[in-house]
């Protein structure tokens, strides 16, 4: 039995993702759980000692953004070496190794020689320089002046970039009395794949993450597939048991919802050239219109995205389409109303709920759509489990095949990877490192 320290930094994919690995770990190691504020039903279940026999603390933290960033960063730093210092784990776990709270654990360990191991914790949409890219261009046209050229607007927006990396990777540690984080990676310029930078190994979903991540720079030989803990068979039924089966009495036969971003601009893939807010609300106001129309006798739910504050915007646009359409609140979780939908569609940018969707409940109807062919829009393109659509006309012959009971969905495709579960893979570094 291993001492294990757990690190989360999401509550969403917290959620959707890590507490699933951590179930895992806690049934044979002991582990300690270092994380930001969770939801509270999830701070619920892991009181449950039957779920989580070997889980003997948690210790919530806050992170290093928005507000007193410097007192949260101290405070943060102290905490990682007191919990290192204390606790004296043999393996230290973090979601990716970019982050600031993450960084601060790894920093530690390494000082003890203690094995460390960055997770995946959510969808890929695309490689790295992909997704910084996109972040450039989104805060080119939302947060600098319209009257700039793009070019200029573009050259403000890295230059902010620079300094944002610079203050995170550099002023932060001098001020809490570390050296600086060395190295160009950085979650400010997206390099989101585990094990880019500290942690001594990295585990990733899949086949198609794991060559994303060779893409982005991460060595081969510090790199596994482990898979989702969805796809796991123990932890799968840990999650039917404390997540899906508070909704599955509630699955309804003729109910869809549709996925809404927190972003209403979108970038054309062909040249990058924006596709303006007004042209991406008609577009789902089209989506919601043609599902209204085709699906006539169906309920439609609106989850919004979380970053999303403020529904009546959205519920004036889709005001007079039809009394089935409800707009929910984009702070409950996805997974409630994925648990009882039997249709879930995604506009651009792909929602991460689609992929987790996809393991989670297998046999239910899953779009994407992609009828602008913006720019990271086709993330689900030839994805097993989710039916990937570019054209409208498409869109309105699958929903006649949804509405007539002809849709016939493709299986989804196994998971390849050399271990049972995450209690395996720590088995095999846990030893690789001691000999």
């Amino acid at each position: 039995m291993a001492k294990v320290l757990f690190q989360a930094t999401n509550r969403s994919t917290f959620r959707a993702t890590l507490v699933g690995y951590l179930h895992e770990i806690s049934q044979k190691h002991q582990v300690v759980l270092f994380t930001e504020d969770v939801d509270s039903w999830t701070k619920k279940i892991l009181l449950d000692k039957n779920l989580f026999p070997g889980l003997e603390k948690i210790i919530f933290f806050d992170p290093p953004f928005y507000g007193d960033i410097f007192r949260k960063n101290y405070q943060l730093s102290k905490m990682s070496k007191k919990l290192i210092k204390d606790y004296k784990p043999d393996i230290v776990i973090t979601p990716e190794d970019i982050w600031p709270m993450s960084l601060y654990l790894l920093k530690f360990a390494k000082k003890k020689g203690i094995v460390t191991l960055a997770l995946q914790d959510g969808f890929r949409i695309a490689e790295s320089k992909k997704l910084y890219l996109w972040s450039c261009l989104t805060n080119s046209y939302l947060r600098t002046p319209d009257f700039l050229p793009l070019p200029l607007r573009m050259l403000l927006v890295k230059m902010k970039k620079y300094f944002g990396h610079f203050l995170y990777y550099w002023i932060l540690p001098l001020t809490a009395g570390h050296m600086p984080f060395l190295g160009k990676t950085s979650f400010v310029f997206w390099d989101i794949s585990p094990g880019l930078r500290d942690a001594d190994y990295s585990a990733v979903f899949s086949e198609r993450d794991y060559d994303l991540s060779v893409k982005d720079g991460v060595r081969e030989e510090k790199l596994f597939v482990l898979g989702h803990p969805l796809e796991h068979a123990l932890t799968r039924n840990f999650f039917e048991k404390a997540y899906f089966s508070a909704n599955q009495h509630k699955e309804a036969e003729k109910t869809a919802t549709i996925m809404w971003p927190g972003e209403n601009l979108e970038f054309s893939a062909q040249d990058y050239s924006l596709i303006s807010e007004k042209q991406v609300l008609q577009s789902r106001l089209k989506v919601v219109q043609l599902i209204a129309e085709k699906l006539s006798d169906w309920r439609i739910i609106i989850k919004p995205h979380p970053a999303v504050k403020d529904v009546t915007a959205i519920e004036k646009l889709l005001d007079g389409i039809s009394g089935n359409i409800s707009v929910v609140e984009p702070a409950e979780p996805a997974d409630k109303y994925i648990g009882m939908s039997k249709l879930i569609i995604g506009v651009p940018l792909p929602s991460t709920t689609l992929f987790t969707a996809s393991l989670a409940h297998p046999r239910k109807i899953i779009l994407s759509l992609n009828l602008h062919q913006a720019f990271l829009g086709s993330a689900y393109e030839k994805f097993s489990g989710i039916e990937y659509i570019d054209k409208e006309s498409e869109f309105s012959q699958t929903l006649e095949t949804i509405r007539d009971g002809t849709y016939n969905k493709k299986p989804s495709t196994s998971l390849h990877s050399r271990f049972s579960g995450i209690n395996e893979l720590l088995d095999y570094i846990y030893a690789k490192r001691i000999h």
